[in-house]
């Protein structure tokens, strides 16, 4: 099969070879092939040029209250597992394999859990040691091996409707280094209530600059690095003078890589996040020069360089793509007529999906955020989302009191039940004169006769005795509460598994 650069160079070639050099229509028809370039190749070989990589190995370490019975990328969204949306994510964009990243002690339940999924995207299931208690970066390290292209990286927790194709285009068009995808930050309402103790724990924001007119990612960092001033590289400024800093982005955590940079990383064992490490030590280094010795003796061992410093030494451009890149007269910019990518060859970019929906289910607030949004934002009969469904044909309900919920395989629903915008999971046993509102029920729960369940998440295979009150609470798997109790903002469960928040 033919690289994709080669084709695009080739197109390219020939437009240069009919058009006068300099000239302004040369220019722009530049402009127009890299983008039909890129979608003509996609159509032709659709992603065969990436690999896809899922990271679901985390432990869920802001929200061990739910994790402690449960993998994360299994707790359930609606009536499906997790991970379920990222890989339908990228079976709705044309990729046919993932690579799937879990901790040795998840592989069985995600495998199982993977295989009632009904997906045509065939899973590679890669298996590494301790992986809740490694960075993001340290888990791409450990199976460099299974990766031999440029690659696309996508959490477990992104639960969002976005086209990544525009992401991957994005990256075709400039020969990206990364590519990150970007979304406007979830509005949660004021009146809404997180199920728990109250905390007044802020989210974290990150600052993302971004080039007003080429979509150019030029600064990162979190918030919390900056009191007052933040201070702005003079280098930026000259090549970047438009470019707006944001606030109210979020960082998706799915990425477009080249394969170089894992080459880095390889190397470079310092850096063990994506998101807080390697992204913004690349989006830094972009204004950046190849130290002197790069220049003058590419073949000087790199044992004798200091390795975190000397990413060029990795980010060396393609013959092919330097000779197009200083023939051509394509700018990325059009405010001067520079070199295009002002000689760049580290380049990171950023798609922002406005008036699309997405958030990370990383945290208590947002898992239970987007349980009481998903039937609204995924809409149950569309064709595209098979799995979300509204009562299982496994399961029997005698009520008629239904409102707005799911109900998966094998439930026992009594009558004179109330049950309004719940999601159940399997084997949910709830006995009659019983009210479940606005909660999550995972599987083999059990809910006796004369209970109200209001704004709750109730953890596998708890038992709720007859005539119980819980309000805004959070109930631990395995955990029994007693007769007749009342409960409001509480974690209940066992004394040596609560969690202070």
């Amino acid at each position: 099969m033919v690289k994709r650069t080669l084709n695009l160079s080739n197109f390219l070639f020939a437009l240069r070879a009919s058009t006068p050099i300099g000239s302004n229509t040369l220019r722009n028809r530049e402009q127009r092939a890299y983008s039909f370039g890129t979608s003509r190749i996609q159509t032709m070989f659709p992603h065969k040029e990436f690999q896809a990589i899922v990271l679901a190995g985390g432990g869920g370490s802001r929200m061990t209250e739910l994790t402690h019975g449960k993998h994360k990328c299994l707790l359930p969204i609606g009536n499906v597992p997790m991970i379920w949306y990222p890989l339908q994510l990228l079976e709705n964009t044309g990729f046919k394999e993932a690579i799937v990243v879990v901790s040795e002690n998840m592989e069985n339940s995600v495998l199982l859990s993977i295989a009632k999924l009904n997906l045509k995207i065939k899973v590679d299931i890669a298996s590494v040691e301790d992986a809740e208690e490694l960075g993001t970066a340290d888990s791409i390290r450990l199976i460099h091996e299974k990766i031999y292209t440029d690659f696309l990286v996508i959490s477990c927790d992104l639960i969002a409707d976005v086209d990544i194709s525009e992401v991957l285009n994005l990256y075709r068009k400039h020969n990206a280094s990364i590519t990150a995808l970007l979304l406007p930050t979830p509005k949660v309402p004021e009146d809404f209530v997180t199920p728990g103790p109250k905390n007044k724990q802020k989210p974290e924001t990150d600052l993302i600059g971004i080039d007003n007119e080429t979509g150019r990612l030029v600064f990162l960092a979190s918030g919390s690095d900056f009191e007052e001033t933040i201070n702005i590289s003079q280098t930026l400024l000259k090549r970047h003078p438009n470019f707006t800093l944001h606030s109210k982005l979020m960082d998706a955590h799915l990425y477009v890589i080249r394969r170089w940079v894992l080459d880095f990383l390889m190397h470079n064992k310092n850096l063990t996040t994506l998101k807080g490490e390697l992204l913004p030590y690349i989006v830094s280094k972009q204004f950046s020069k190849p130290p002197k010795q790069c220049v003058d003796d590419k073949n000087t061992s790199l044992v004798q360089v200091n390795l975190k410093e000397d990413i060029y030494r990795f980010a060396v451009e393609k013959s092919l793509d330097e000779l197009i890149r200083k023939m051509s007269a394509y700018n990325d910019r059009s405010t001067d007529l520079e070199d295009g990518y002002n000689g760049d060859i580290i380049r990171c970019y950023a798609y922002i999906g406005n008036g699309k929906f997405g958030l990370r289910a990383n945290t208590i607030q947002m898992y239970h955020f987007i349980n009481t949004k998903i039937s609204e934002w995924w809409n149950v009969d569309n064709n595209v989302q098979p799995r979300l469904k509204n009562v299982s044909p496994t399961a029997t309900v005698h009520s008629t009191q239904i409102q707005g919920c799911s109900i998966d395989d094998n439930c026992t629903i009594s009558e004179k039940t109330s049950l309004r915008e719940s999601h159940l999971g399997p084997n949910t046993v709830i006995d009659s004169k019983t009210r479940v509102s606005y909660s999550t029920v995972m599987e083999n729960v059990t809910i006796k006769q004369g209970c109200v369940i209001q704004n709750c998440i109730l953890c596998n295979c708890c038992f709720i005795e007859e005539g119980t009150e819980l309000k805004d609470c959070i109930v631990g798997p395995q955990h029994t509460v007693t007769a007749g109790s009342q409960h409001s903002r509480e974690v209940l469960t066992d004394p040596d598994k609560l969690i202070e928040i």
